[in-house]
């Protein structure tokens, strides 16, 4: 149980980055430029033109309010929507009859002050070739949130119980060591090493450990299939791109590692104190 909370945590905050470079790192402002079907008012002239994807950027850096912004092309707009379109029947259907042409440039804006957005909105907003201004901020808050809740709660509560399984080791090691000190006085007195007395328990939590990453490891594996492959890609994969196959194999790994270090450090240290006869 420690360690499935555990690897939910970690899927958790892999899904947190994902969607932060999804969206451009939590950024509170995406301007995005025309393109031949843009209804804005804006955008009348088709595609926004250099002089006014200039103007917009000389816009953007003289403003005090911005902090920075990054430059996102129509390309990289498309692979985006791949990646995200392509999650879903629905999707994939809506792309095919997309090309890159039809994705503006967008410019991804960071502000000195989140809470301070409408002097950025009201100067680019107007300007031509400006097709909308959207606030990630309002959009992303929520998400964040969640993940971010979900997250600490997972790893806070899997610490709890990884602290009551080094307890629950430790006491395990000290009463196995109590039960069998005459087999170990025994070979204490034929001349056996510590090296050689502690092996079984080490070799028995070790199995230990391994059978419980296993058993996290399915219930990791129940929890891509049914949750994220199941429920979230098909109902909520336009909102962002969810975690697959292959960040919860690289879960799966560090799973596995912890268990046998929380297995065998514990096992080392109550050996080494109790077996002393």
């Amino acid at each position: 149980v420690s360690l499935l909370l555990a690897a939910l945590g970690l899927l958790i905050q892999g899904q947190a980055d994902r969607t932060e470079k999804y969206f451009g790192d939590r950024l509170q402002l995406q301007i995005n430029l025309c393109t031949k079907n843009s209804p804005s008012s804006n955008c009348l002239g088709g595609v926004a033109t250099d002089d006014q994807k200039q103007a917009v950027q000389a816009a953007l850096k003289d403003n005090s309010e911005v902090k920075t912004f990054n430059i996102r092309t129509p390309a990289e707009n498309y692979s985006q929507a791949r990646e995200l379109l392509g999650q879903t029947d629905t999707g994939r259907a809506q792309l095919e009859t997309l090309g890159p042409d039809a994705f503006p440039e967008s410019y991804f804006v960071t502000l000195k002050n989140p809470q301070k957005f409408d002097g950025v909105v009201s100067q680019v907003s107007g300007m031509d070739g400006v097709g909308n201004v959207n606030s990630l901020r309002k959009l992303l808050g929520p998400l964040f949130e969640i993940l971010s809740k979900m997250r600490w709660a997972a790893l806070a509560t899997s610490l709890l119980l990884i602290i009551a399984a080094i307890l629950q080791v430790s006491n395990t090691i000290r009463m196995t060591a109590y039960a069998r000190r005459r087999e170990i006085g025994i070979m204490r007195l034929v001349g056996a090493s510590s090296w050689h007395i502690q092996l079984p328990f080490i070799l028995e939590s070790m199995l230990a450990a391994l059978i419980s990453a296993a058993l996290a490891a399915a219930g990791l594996a129940a929890f891509m299939y049914f949750v994220v492959y199941g429920y979230l890609r098909d109902t909520l994969g336009e909102i962002t791109t969810w975690v697959r196959w292959q960040e919860a194999v690289v879960v799966m790994g560090y799973t596995t590692v912890l268990a046998l270090l929380l297995a065998l450090v514990p096992t080392l240290v109550m050996t080494r104190k109790y077996l002393d006869v």
